[in-house]
């Protein structure tokens, strides 16, 4: 009986398929990426500083500043790290721009103390206008910061500003009818005095209006504030 035959064809070229590296999820050290965008430590503490004059220094998060500054939250914490970190760079900054304000004492000579307490008061003033939450950033934040740096700041800073305000009262005092007072209360009253203006807008569109000129009434509560710092410091006359 005839074999039957059998038609073997080739067997066609085999395509090699190089198998994919297995992607991970752990990422390079380093700095984290950002989109492309360069985005550096002092752009983090301006956006910060930005978000200030809107917010309370409590409701500022790592979160809500990386939604702010539009950029991932862990490049933050590669910048700084933890949330206290962050808050004391920006009292830092914002402590530089203070200084910035208060330079034109410097120009005033030391035999006016007058002028030079009147232009504290309009620095101070037009500071907490621009940062309205900068000196409870101070209070509530870097006094209370578990940075090892944060007291030692709190402490120069307002060190600094006590013993200015000290020279310049005691200074008033030498002044026929003026009286001593101690310049730490003075320079408290000054903040406070700044402070308020600034948080209590809803008591200033109560008396001018909701929609007062805001420009118009802080340049009519500086002319008030100076002179009324400045009556503060002279002599009751006794009748």
């Amino acid at each position: 009986m005839p074999s039957k035959s059998v038609s073997r064809s080739k067997p066609g070229p085999q395509i090699k398929t190089q198998r994919q590296p297995k992607r991970t999820q752990q990422r390079a050290r380093g700095r984290p990426r950002d989109d492309g965008a360069s985005v550096g430590a002092d752009a983090i503490v301006l956006q910060v500083c930005e978000l200030l004059r809107e917010v309370a220094p409590r409701d500022v998060t790592l979160l809500r500043v990386a939604q702010h500054a539009r950029v991932d939250r862990s490049l933050i914490r590669y910048y700084f790290k933890n949330r206290s970190s962050l808050l004391l760079a920006a009292a830092r900054h914002l402590f530089a721009q203070l200084q910035h304000e208060l330079a034109g004492l410097q120009n005033i000579p030391a035999e006016d103390p007058e002028a030079r307490i009147r232009e504290s008061a309009r620095a101070l003033l037009r500071f907490q206008i621009k940062h309205p939450y900068f000196h409870r950033l101070m209070v509530d934040e870097v006094v209370n910061s578990d940075h090892p740096d944060a007291l030692a700041f709190f402490k120069s800073f307002t060190g600094t500003g006590v013993r200015n305000h000290r020279a310049i009262v005691d200074a008033i005092a030498r002044h026929t009818g003026m009286r001593q007072v101690d310049g730490a209360f003075m320079y408290m009253a000054l903040i406070g005095m700044c402070e308020f203006f600034v948080t209590g807008a809803p008591i200033l569109q109560v008396a001018f209006g909701r929609d007062y000129d805001v420009a118009a009434v802080n340049r009519q509560y500086e002319t008030f504030l100076v002179d009324y710092v400045v009556d503060g410091l002279r002599r009751r006359l006794r009748g």
